[in-house]
């Protein structure tokens, strides 16, 4: 198995658990997670088959109101802007109006893809090539995770220098460390 199809079965398994525990206030039965599934995309006049994808419904809904993308990057270096950028362009051609995104990285991101992922509202999150980290730019949720925290988390190359489990970052630009609190904070 390549490593890029690694990371995309772990991101899908990570979120069908935090999923499947019932407590970031998302029905789970309400919920599908899907890899490789495609998305209709009305410049290409095709679909547009992303890595991982969550689908949240209302009761007896066939549409779902919300529809969360992450683009998994395994590189060997870090995620540079021009992929963030392709990424919002996806996302705009699928429905930006209900679309949520995220990258997420095994080796960070370059510091202008940090910002440029600010400035369209998609989130970043990382997991240590390992599997023992994962890190979001998300919103402050705790209060002791500073931004800056979580961008040297999202940036470092240097993995040793890493502290935590997780990083991430919100598409609203808050710093979490664990991946219910971004799942949290995109969805509500």
């Amino acid at each position: 198995m390549q490593s890029g199809e690694a990371l995309e079965r772990e991101v899908k398994r990570r979120l069908e658990y935090e999923i499947s525990q019932g407590d970031l206030g998302i029905n789970p039965q309400l919920t599908k997670v899907f890899l490789h599934k495609g998305y209709w995309s009305r410049s290409r006049e095709k679909p547009i088959t992303m890595d991982v994808s969550v689908e949240l419904y209302r009761r007896g809904a066939t549409e779902p109101y919300l529809v969360w993308i992450w683009e998994c990057k395994d590189y060997q270096h870090r995620v540079p802007v021009d992929d963030v950028e392709e990424f919002h362009t996806k996302l705009e051609q699928i429905g930006l109006h209900k679309t949520k995104g995220t990258v997420v990285s095994r080796n960070g991101f370059q510091e202008s893809a940090v910002k440029v992922a600010e400035a369209y509202g998609i989130g970043l999150a990382r997991i240590l090539p390992d599997g023992s980290v994962i890190r979001l730019i998300e919103a402050y949720v705790e209060p002791t995770v500073s931004r800056e925290f979580v961008v040297f988390g999202l940036t470092q190359p240097d993995t040793t220098q890493l502290t935590t489990m997780f990083y991430g970052l919100s598409s609203s630009g808050r710093g979490v460390t664990e991946v219910r609190h971004l799942i949290a904070l995109e969805v509500h």
